[in-house]
């Protein structure tokens, strides 16, 4: 049941995904449905390391759904749907990613070989965004 409930995700996701690949960066891209894709604005994070992270941020336009698009510093993409969080803004997939932020900063999380989630990149702040 899990692995099915996991793969009806990932391609619930994948299809989201594909529609805010076709709409621009505003609220102009209508699904079927009457919904949009909004945001997508990039917003670069200078991590400790010195190394960046562009995500941008989306929503539907109904906001039933808020997910980002991560760019990792070796090219890696991810886009990982909104999760609840007891503070800031969590966005994860429950299996390789955590993407988490509380205002200007962030910080990715990654699982280690023994699944255990492990910060990868730690005190990212804001260098610019697309505003």
């Amino acid at each position: 049941m899990k692995h099915g409930m996991a793969l009806l995700m990932k391609k619930g996701l994948t299809i989201y995904v594909a529609i805010a690949a076709l709409c621009c960066a505003s609220c102009a891209g209508v699904m079927g449905n009457g919904l949009a894709i909004c945001g997508g604005e990039p917003v670069v994070y200078q991590c400790g390391e010195g190394l960046l992270i562009v995500a941008k941020y989306y929503t539907l336009s109904d906001g039933s759904l808020h997910f980002v698009k991560v760019v990792m510093p070796d090219g890696r993409e991810f886009t990982l749907p909104n999760a609840v969080s007891a503070s800031g803004a969590r966005y994860t997939d429950n299996r390789e990613m955590v993407w988490w932020t509380k205002g200007d900063t962030a910080f990715v999380e990654t699982r280690d070989l023994n699944g255990e989630w492990r910060i990868l990149y730690r005190d990212c702040k804001v260098v610019r965004d697309g505003k």
